[in-house]
């Protein structure tokens, strides 16, 4: 049994750009009952999904006492390998937005990903013109995240989600998992919720009325539904 006075640490899983400032939303308004660590990964270095499992592991080794992990997008599948290995104190998972496998069909993976991400930074600068209030301020924030990033290394980061699969290690998680849904989500749609259901049917499902960058939207509920799920498993 958790201890009430015990200080859960969230791990913060970032999404495809692989970096920590999209989270800038929701750390400022964390609280301060929570301790919390923030991963990223490498900007200019080409690395696989059990690379970057691997990393994570590392990192979190120094946590003193219980954390849940937060996988966000991308990073939903290294929360869910992560989730099966019984890691002393992991009590948790929270997966927003994310998947189990390929969120798309698998003849994607064959698209040239490196020039689209190099066409994407215009094509960005023109979206936050076309854009307005809070939108143009999170499509701005994306931007900026993505261009500290190779389009070498988010291409490959785009062909790993789209190849990867970790259904059988979802299989085997037997701690708390919760599904962070965005309603209208065109990036991850709706079927990669169905398809881990489909496999844990136990899993507790949260829906947020915005589109794919929830944390970043919605960040306020977003808390409000991560302290809730602590809260459940202290109980």
């Amino acid at each position: 049994m958790i201890m009430e006075n015990t200080k859960i640490t969230l791990v913060l899983l970032p999404g495809l750009n692989g970096t920590a400032g999209l989270f800038d939303p929701l750390l400022s308004i964390a609280s301060d009952k929570f301790a919390l660590l923030v991963i990223d990964y490498p900007v200019d270095e080409i690395k696989s999904y059990a690379e970057l499992t691997e990393t994570v592991r590392e990192k979190i080794r120094c946590i003193d006492g219980d954390f849940v992990l937060v996988g966000e997008s991308f990073s939903g599948p290294i929360a869910i390998f992560l989730s099966a290995n019984n890691l002393p104190g992991h009590i948790g998972t929270i997966l927003v937005a994310t998947f189990a496998s390929g969120p798309y069909w698998s003849i994607a993976r064959f698209l040239p990903w490196t020039w689209i991400y190099r066409l994407a930074r215009p094509l960005y600068a023109l979206r936050i013109k076309l854009s307005n209030g809070n939108n143009a301020s999170l499509l701005k924030a994306a931007s900026v995240e993505m261009q500290k990033v190779k389009p070498e290394v988010l291409a490959a980061r785009t062909r790993a989600a789209l190849a990867v699969d970790a259904r059988a290690a979802l299989a085997q998680i037997k701690i708390p998992l919760v599904y962070f849904r965005a309603r209208y989500d065109f990036v991850v749609p709706v079927w990669n919720l169905k398809k881990i259901t489909a496999i844990k049917p136990d899993t507790k499902v949260v829906s947020f009325n915005c589109q794919h960058f929830l944390l970043q939207s919605v960040p306020q509920a977003a808390w409000q539904a991560i302290d809730d799920f602590v809260r459940e498993i202290r109980a």
